[in-house]
């Protein structure tokens, strides 16, 4: 593993999104950040809810790009971790995939 000191720190942030909205949509949503922010990731999005990585910094931009491309969207929560955040919305938790 990386340490934060050399990588950064990470912020994953919840959002509602409409029910159909895919990973592609919301990172097309981002569009215009991510050519100035290239630390943004599109998590997941599935089930009316997406996880948006970003770094400290970046949250307050991403929510606002958020609610401009999708009216209505907001930020449930914010955490440092996936782990906190699959946590509390345990729907958000993606099967691993079985090592052979």
């Amino acid at each position: 593993m990386v340490v934060k000191a050399v990588r950064g720190r990470r912020r994953y942030i919840v959002f509602t999104v409409p029910a159909e909205t895919g990973r592609t949509e919301v990172l097309n949503g981002l569009s215009g950040l991510t050519a100035s922010m290239p630390d943004i990731r599109v998590i997941t999005s599935f089930g009316g809810k997406a996880i948006v990585r970003c770094s400290p910094p970046e949250t307050d931009a991403v929510k606002s790009a958020m609610s401009e491309a999708f009216p209505g969207s907001e930020s449930l929560i914010t955490s440092g971790t996936l782990r906190k955040v699959r946590e509390v919305y345990p729907e958000l938790k993606v099967k691993q995939k079985k090592k052979c």
